[in-house]
């Protein structure tokens, strides 16, 4: 039997709504197969079982996210650009992904450890032996353009701004009707208020 990629991506696509809707436990393969226009026995030859099948979909999930992650640290020695421009790529990745927000809370659920593995993986194989972010701020220190800092506590905080609204939607939704966090207002207005907020802990002494 000859695989294509058009298959192999469609049944990808309708599996990853299935999970979304029924969680990894609900979700039946004839459903799924359903879903994407197949009969079960070519689904089962694609995708041995429904763990191997949700093992997939997790990781194109994920690593479609952490690849436009790993593109939003800009090669720039301004810490402005590159603080300014890690918070708006990331931000824009997170709202054009709010699946994987679901995957990593399942996962994280079940002890995390897929999740870490393949995070290492998709950094190995960027050429980063760890996250890149802590090395440009302390570059950034000793080139005395922001003042000293932690270089990690400022990494978690800003992965920490950018992806809290996402992971606490309905939640902070529920507390402030008003808002709409997949909303193009609400995520323009969070990237100005994360960079503001960080910039000005950050500057160094008589900087704007």
């Amino acid at each position: 039997m000859t695989f294509t990629g058009e298959t192999e991506q469609k049944i990808i696509r309708a599996a990853t709504e299935v999970f979304l809707q029924r969680g990894k436990d609900g979700a039946r393969m004839q459903d799924i197969a359903d879903r994407a226009g197949i009969n079960k026995a070519l689904l089962h030859y694609y995708f041995r079982s429904k763990d191997r099948l949700y093992e997939k979909v997790f990781e194109t999930t994920v690593k479609s996210v952490f690849d436009e992650f790993l593109n939003a640290i800009l090669e720039t020695e301004d810490p402005v650009l590159f603080i300014k421009g890690f918070i708006e790529n990331y931000i824009d990745a997170l709202s054009r992904r709010p699946e994987m927000i679901r995957f990593i809370i399942w996962e994280i659920d079940q002890g995390g450890e897929q999740i870490g593995r393949m995070i290492q993986s998709i950094f190995s194989e960027r050429g980063f032996s760890e996250i890149p972010i802590p090395l440009k701020i302390q570059q950034a220190i000793g080139r005395g353009q922001i003042r000293q800092v932690d270089p990690i506590q400022l990494t978690l905080s800003l992965i920490g701004m950018c992806l809290h609204p996402f992971l606490a939607e309905r939640i902070l939704e529920k507390l402030f009707p008003a808002i709409s966090v997949t909303s193009p207002g609400f995520l323009e207005a969070r990237k100005k208020e994360v960079f503001d907020l960080v910039w000005k802990g950050i500057r160094p002494e008589g900087e704007p």
